[in-house]
């Protein structure tokens, strides 16, 4: 009896009590206070990274805990222990960025990424290199609790994640696979077309009592190694969505490709230029012939001035034969660099004819020069100033400060060689630069048939461009790692680093779109130096070019005309036909990620969190009457409390002989992979 009156004032004294907000236990998955609830959901990864050792290397696993948390703005937190030698915020930012883009397309019913936040907790034994490795299996991960799919425990992956959710190339994978089987993996995915390795063979043999060693490179299979020394089945995987199939059965919707990439807008916009961009390379080719076959040009060793000359006047010929060409081909951005390429070669040959027929050379070349400078400034200004109201624009503005900053650069070249005496030289280099100074106002102009649509800012552009370069660093500085460790090295390497020293310095200078759009560039650069490590084929050309269609149709089908990246399609499928292989698939690979990338181009957190975490309650009082407005509440909650308390208290006493089983918050079947499993089988 007594435990019975115990029970009925304690059920009174919690009736009492219930108009004072509190926070509840709810089911996992919610947290709640007040009258605000955040869901979350979590998943852990299998990671497999590459430790030093001081004989080489060996494979580790890490474990990758990602959570997401609603009522948050895209934030992306990242705990790793130990510190890894690449920065892996890098990865669990892109994973996000390129995870949020497939799913808030999705028509399949799905958390909304932007009101997340996301939560990565990297744990390993050793230090280990390769953070931008991993970004493949947080993109996979994300995407699993973003669409709340289930993976597969036995799969196990390694890959960068590229902005348009291709899988980037990496290096250590048979020391992956290794480290991979250590945890029962039977299914290992990598980065499609890194099926073989390179290994360095030492042979020892001992002739006439002294050893000779020969180290040569011997090319190993991946699957081989794989099956041979674990039973385990490797597979390549392109894209985010080839590894996703593996890993939940589940994919998103792919578009066909048409056979025609070019569209009525685009030709609208193209064709007026390209007409009259080949009619002035007519004009300045006649001119320049006329001049040169007017003037007395010197020819004696050792410069031979004359030989030269007639070499520009033939290549700007072969140029203007090219654009017309594919003029008649309807491939108008092709032909109009063909009469750009045309146009600089003629005006130089006119530029030397007058040199050498002016009183003062020196004089002429230095008013050239300011003339060249004047234009550029006027240029400048305009695509810096120029407006940005959609996609469109941004492209087009952003190609537009590309190429006045390129004429700048060729502008400081020709003032060199001017100081230095070398006139022949800055004379090319002007022509140079005025016409990538003219071609400023072709690129605003190629904006006007589009409707422009998709909402972004200055704000916006600077933070996208800030973003990017540290993307591109990161993949330049991941690249350099494994090509030494091949022993290799990488003209693409080299021009990603230039290209992001570029932007980097227009993105300082205020060019921000110039900015973002060469972080492209070299992120393209710098990937390419691993991909294309072994050389250039016709079917790594064959692959950047479906990919690159397959973006600009889905870039479409979002309304967002990627006419920058239809431009390099163009150009990279005209080179391909000439053979360039080596710079069609940059050109492809450019309008991949271009045009992948325009489709996600809010920047990592745009929107300003409310809070972290728990969000702050401020409770809202509809009615105030006075001080005396609680004493009506306070009666009647008594009497509720009162009668409510008594039957509670009865229900109470009369099940509290049954014991009931003790519910845990989480059951360890709930998260099927943990680090504190994990961490169970090294014992």
């Amino acid at each position: 009896m007594k435990n019975q009156i115990i029970l009925i004032i304690l059920g009174v004294c919690l009736l009492c009590f219930s108009c004072i907000p509190s926070s509840v236990g709810l089911p996992a998955g919610t947290i709640s206070e007040g009258r605000i609830s955040l869901e979350y959901r979590n998943v852990t990864v299998y990671a497999p990274a590459v430790s030093p050792l001081e004989t080489g290397y060996i494979g580790v696993i890490s474990t990758i805990t990602v959570s997401i948390q609603g009522n948050g703005s895209g934030r992306v937190f990242v705990d790793t222990l130990p510190l890894t030698d690449v920065d892996m915020q890098g990865s669990a930012r892109l994973a996000v960025k390129v995870a949020s883009a497939l799913v808030s397309t999705d028509t399949r019913p799905h958390l909304d990424p932007g009101t997340c936040d996301f939560f990565f907790v990297v744990r390993t034994t050793s230090p280990m290199i390769g953070g931008p490795s991993a970004g493949g299996i947080m993109t996979v991960a994300v995407i699993s609790l973003l669409e709340n799919w289930t993976l597969d425990n036995r799969t196990v992956m390694t890959g960068m994640i590229n902005p348009d959710g291709s899988i980037g190339p990496i290096g250590g994978i048979p020391y992956k696979i290794d480290a991979a089987y250590s945890v029962g993996s039977t299914r290992f995915l990598i980065p499609k077309g890194q099926m073989t390795y390179t290994e360095m063979v030492t042979e020892r043999q001992i002739i006439n009592g002294m050893t000779w060693e020969n180290t040569y490179p011997v090319t190993r299979n991946v699957s081989e190694y794989a099956q041979t020394n674990y039973n385990m089945n490797v597979f390549e995987v392109e894209d985010i969505n080839d590894a996703l199939l593996y890993f939940t059965g589940w994919t998103f919707p792919v578009t066909e490709s048409p056979d025609k990439i070019t569209t009525e807008d685009y030709i609208t916009a193209m064709k007026p230029l390209a007409t009259s961009l080949l009619r002035e390379a007519r004009e300045s080719y006649q001119n320049a012939s006329n001049l040169f076959n007017i003037t007395t040009i010197p020819n004696r060793y050792p410069d031979y001035y004359k030989n030269q000359v007639t070499d520009f006047l033939n290549t700007a010929n072969d140029r203007l034969l090219e654009s017309t060409h594919w003029y008649d081909e309807e491939v108008y951005y092709t032909s109009t660099s063909k009469s750009f390429q045309s146009l600089i070669d003629s005006h130089f040959v006119s530029y030397v004819c007058q040199y050498f027929a002016s009183h003062s050379q020196e004089v002429f070349v230095q008013s050239l020069l300011n003339q060249t400078m004047q234009s550029y400034i006027n240029k400048s200004e305009v695509a810096k100033n120029a407006p940005i109201n959609g996609m469109i624009t941004l492209q087009c503005v952003g190609a537009a400060q590309q190429r006045v900053n390129e004429a700048a650069s060729y502008l400081s070249q020709a003032n060199t060689s001017f100081q230095n005496n070398d006139y022949f030289t800055a004379l090319y280099k002007i022509a140079y630069a005025q016409e990538r100074s003219e071609s400023v106002q072709w690129w605003l102009n190629i904006s006007t048939p589009f409707n422009d649509t998709g909402e972004i800012n200055a704000s916006m552009i600077t933070t996208l461009a800030e973003e990017y370069l540290d993307d591109a660093q990161q993949a330049i500085v991941y690249s350099e790692i494994i090509i030494q460790e091949m022993g290799k090295t990488s003209n693409y390497l080299n021009d990603a680093k230039s290209l992001l020293e570029t932007a980097r310095s227009e993105n300082e200078e205020g060019y921000s779109a110039a900015a973002l759009f060469g972080a492209f560039e070299s992120l393209v650069k710098a990937n390419l130096a691993l991909e294309l490590v072994d050389g250039v084929t016709s079917e790594k050309v064959e692959r950047a070019r479906e990919r690159a269609s397959a973006s600009i149709t889905e870039s479409r089908n979002q309304g967002i005309e990627p006419v920058l990246a239809v431009s390099y399609y163009e150009y990279g499928r005209s080179l391909a036909n000439e053979s360039s292989l080596d710079t069609a698939v940059v050109y492809y690979k450019d309008a991949d990620l271009i045009a992948g990338a325009l489709r996600f181009t809010t920047p990592y957190g745009v929107q300003s969190s409310r809070y972290v975490g728990i969000p702050e309650y401020n409770p809202i009082i509809s009615w105030n009457f006075g001080p005396y407005r609680y004493i009506g509440f306070f009666i009647l909650f008594a009497l509720i409390g009162g009668i409510g308390g008594f039957g509670l208290g009865l229900l109470i006493a009369g099940l509290s002989g049954q014991k009931k089983p003790k519910e845990q918050f989480f059951s360890k079947t709930s998260t099927p992979r943990s680090i504190e499993d994990y961490y169970k089988k090294q014992k």
